[in-house]
């Protein structure tokens, strides 16, 4: 019996200050999930039997108001880089988002 490969997914998360937030991303079944996160970064590998689309997004606390700052959306598949963007946040709200990739 023939098998393919599993395809490795990274989603990556990357943002310029310490923060908390909310991730969506659709899994290896198509299921959406959000999930909390704190910090600067964060990430998620999924292992697919074939390359589809996979939603990504992610909603992040400005509580300060930081001016000047960014968030950057990383997709990796079988280690290589995919897509990738960046966002500048304007440090106006206390909340931004949804930023998405793809």
């Amino acid at each position: 019996m023939d098998t393919l490969p599993l395809i490795k997914v990274e989603l990556i998360i990357e943002v310029s200050f310490e923060t908390f937030g909310q991730v969506w991303y659709t899994d290896e079944n198509g299921r959406p999930w959000i999930k909390e996160f704190r910090g600067n970064s964060w990430s998620k590998e999924i292992l697919l039997k074939d390359n589809r689309k996979l939603g990504f997004s992610v909603f992040l606390n400005n509580q300060f108001q930081s001016k000047g700052q960014w968030v950057s959306l990383i997709k990796k598949v079988d280690n290589e880089l995919a897509d990738q963007k960046e966002f500048k946040i304007d440090g106006d709200k206390l909340f931004d988002g949804w930023f998405k990739l793809g």
